[in-house]
């Protein structure tokens, strides 16, 4: 289809408009119904903002002023429970309440003392040898000889017959007001209890003799058993109190078990002393 020569200028004119129109097109000037502006996408964010916000109000903190203390009187200090002195020994208010008997030259302190330990221990233990030759000397400077602590031994051989010997051998020598350095001197050498009899007793003559005491006299005290039977005691008390590893302890009929060192000891007196 043409143009004719009469309505040439007509559609010069028409022309002349679809060529604008075609290159504003490729201008890209948008239409009526585009944006204005493109539209920037929001990134997400770790806590999302809520469709309505709500301002946080600012935290008013109130000064209240502390009460006046109004000072009291010093209560009076608690009296120690009353300490009942048996044949074999003085037995403290926990000790009765856990059931145990004196222990006579086996103990040491006042029993008066504000806390009573009662250890179980076995000559054959290599824990309980650790802690009498490295926790018990600082323990026993700082709390059994200023007053604070009254404490007992009480025998669990667990590890071999032979340590059972070793038992007796420190009862026996209890009988020569000989208990403590023996007691010593028998933890000294944990391989005596571990071997044979015989072995075990030449062990017990030689810590006599290195602690001074009668030598055949406490020999055959061990070799005839005169001490068996306090042996026995100390193993039944234990086994009531269902005891039957090395070493445990019970402060103020409290208990604990196992070696530890004299830091954790100090902890544990010093709170059970603050409550009295």
């Amino acid at each position: 289809m043409g143009c004719s020569v009469l309505d040439h200028a007509a559609c010069s004119k028409v022309i002349g408009i679809i060529l604008l129109l075609l290159l504003l097109t490729a201008c890209g000037i948008p239409s009526a119904s585009e944006p204005s502006a493109p539209t920037i996408a929001r990134l997400p964010s770790v806590t999302p903002a809520s469709a309505t916000h709500t301002p946080r109000p600012t935290q008013v903190i109130t000064v209240v002023p502390a009460p006046t203390r109004v000072p009291t009187a010093t209560p009076p200090p608690t009296a120690t429970p009353e300490v009942v002195f048996s044949d074999a020994g003085p037995i403290t208010a926990s000790m009765a309440q856990l059931g145990l008997s004196g222990a006579g030259y086996a103990a040491l302190g006042d029993p008066h003392a504000p806390i009573t330990i009662v250890e179980f221990t076995d000559f054959g233990c290599e824990f309980c040898r650790r802690f009498h030759m490295l926790t018990f000397p600082e323990l026993k400077a700082e709390y059994i000889e200023t007053g604070l602590v009254y404490y007992i031994i009480k025998d669990l051989p667990v590890t071999s017959r032979q340590s059972g010997l070793a038992a007796q051998a420190a009862a026996c020598a209890g009988l020569q007001a000989g208990y403590w350095p023996m007691h010593r001197a028998l933890f000294a050498e944990p391989s005596a209890w571990r071997g044979n009899e015989a072995q075990a007793i030449a062990r017990i003559s030689a810590a006599a003799a290195e602690v001074g005491l009668e030598v055949e006299r406490l020999t055959a005290c061990v070799t005839q058993g005169a001490q068996s039977a306090s042996v026995d005691r100390s193993v039944n008390e234990a086994h009531e109190l269902h005891v039957y590893g090395t070493p445990t302890f019970f402060i103020n009929a409290k208990l604990l078990a196992g070696a530890h060192s004299i830091n954790l000891w100090r902890e544990i007196l010093d709170a059970e002393l603050e409550q009295h």
